[in-house]
């Protein structure tokens, strides 16, 4: 729930008097929807404790790429980064982990 309210108050933090090009619209739209997703996945989760405490708690293995967990968790926290003057940067994976499949839950890594 915070990477959520977290990216809306990057958002609000925009003086009205400051230019915004379309890259900055984009990627700040692009981080609200990765926020928004994680939100929705995270209330789930916690309305489901019930599975999780009976040992119910189903994971969903699926093919991933590590790259798509960094871009998604770059589009989360970046723009928190940036409001408290951290600087947050992707470094390119060695080719070999970058084009490697891993099965895994998705959900659960991004949480």
């Amino acid at each position: 729930l915070l990477s959520v309210a977290n990216a809306v108050a990057i958002v609000q933090d925009l003086k009205p008097e400051t230019r915004v090009d379309d890259s900055v619209v984009v990627e700040c739209m692009r981080a609200m929807a990765t926020c928004s997703q994680l939100m929705q996945h995270i209330v789930s989760d916690m309305l489901d404790f019930e599975r999780i405490d009976s040992g119910r708690l189903v994971l969903v293995p699926a093919a991933m790429r590590v790259s798509q967990l960094l871009v998604a968790a770059a589009d989360t926290f970046g723009g928190l980064a940036t409001a408290k003057g951290v600087t947050l940067c992707l470094v390119p994976l060695p080719p070999d982990l970058d084009r490697a499949v891993f099965i895994g839950d998705v959900r659960r890594l991004q949480q």
